[in-house]
């Protein structure tokens, strides 16, 4: 009888032990209000609740995300289209999951007191992060869509740092202007910068989760349960707006007034989940073509595998965790 009973208690304790949490590493590309959803995965316990242990690494070199995504030392990341989509037109085997903003640049151009026109930016300097992400990418399509040519204009574009950095060099003067995103942009007005270019409505695929293409291939489920933990994150963030402005004023370190307009503003962009289209990775294929001709042959929809995030929606999962968290009836 002790003998029975001794194994049924193991064998009770066997069963609800939890599964063991998959590893995973994701990077991100710098602070700014649109990593607050990832952050909140994170901080909230969403990945452990999804069977993964996630450790969040800074990597703000777009270059660098690509290398650390190729080796494997990370397996996800939150970061640059024109990055993964430069080293996958060179052979990278790379992949955009999907996104949970709506596909368009929420950034403004921005330009010192002194600049009321777009030609005023001849001779003048631009800052970015590096030459390959997502701000670089930004400065050369705002000076496409306001006529301007970096060589005939004689326009400088300077790597200094990321979006703190080029924030306060642009308030200091270092920088004459700078692409920024909606809060950065919000704040600096306030100290007499101004807004030269909205670039909210050309299609353009924002914060997009990227892996490489065989983890997807052995790991599928991990992907999975990858989607899922961040499609909950957008959810609470729209549903607990305590929570979710709790996490973005933590990170960008700034007032509660301040945080409660960045808030609203990323809820403006923020979706339940974003399928990346052929049409946004086109626009990025242009900008990087200015640079590297070659781009221009490469077939961008095979950058693209958001098969297990179509199967995620068809499931009825997003439906589900909507109503769980009381924002569908």
């Amino acid at each position: 009888m002790v003998g029975k009973t001794f194994w049924l208690i193991l064998a009770v304790a066997l069963c609800s032990s939890p599964l063991r949490a998959e590893q995973i590493k994701i990077a991100y590309s710098g602070v700014s209000a649109a990593g607050t959803p990832l952050w909140l995965a994170k901080e909230q316990g969403l990945f452990t609740k999804h069977g993964l242990e996630a450790d969040l690494v800074a990597v703000r070199s777009a270059p660098l995300q690509v290398t650390a995504l190729v080796s494997n030392e990370v397996q996800f990341v939150r970061g640059s289209v024109s990055s993964m989509l430069t080293a996958a037109a060179q052979g990278a085997r790379l992949k955009i999951l999907f996104s949970l903003f709506a596909e368009r640049a929420a950034y403004d151009f921005l330009v010192s007191p002194s600049i009321t026109q777009p030609r005023d930016l001849r001779g003048k300097k631009i800052g970015v992060q590096d030459f390959s992400g997502l701000l670089w990418t930004l400065t050369m399509l705002s000076l496409r869509e306001m006529g301007l040519d970096p060589q005939k204009d004689n326009i400088s574009i300077q790597a200094i740092g990321d979006s703190t950095v080029i924030a306060q060099a642009l308030t200091t003067g270092i920088i004459d202007a700078a692409p920024l995103d909606k809060l950065q942009s919000l704040r600096l007005q306030g100290l007499g910068i101004k807004v030269l270019l909205d670039l909210n409505r050309i299609p353009f695929p924002s914060s997009p989760f990227m892996t490489a293409e065989a983890f997807i291939q052995k790991h599928p489920a991990v992907v999975e349960n990858f989607i899922k933990a961040l499609i909950e994150a957008s959810t609470v963030m729209r549903a607990r707006k305590e929570i979710g402005l709790a996490v973005l004023q933590k990170h960008i370190k700034t007032d509660r007034a301040l945080a409660e307009v960045g808030y609203k503003n990323l809820l403006e962009e923020l979706t339940p989940y974003t399928f990346i289209t052929v049409k946004g990775l086109r626009t990025v294929q242009e900008i990087i073509a200015l640079r590297d001709p070659k781009i221009a042959k490469y077939n961008v929809e095979d950058l693209l595998d958001q098969r297990i995030l179509k199967k995620i929606v068809d499931s009825g999962y997003v439906e589900e965790i909507e109503r769980r968290y009381k924002i569908r009836s």
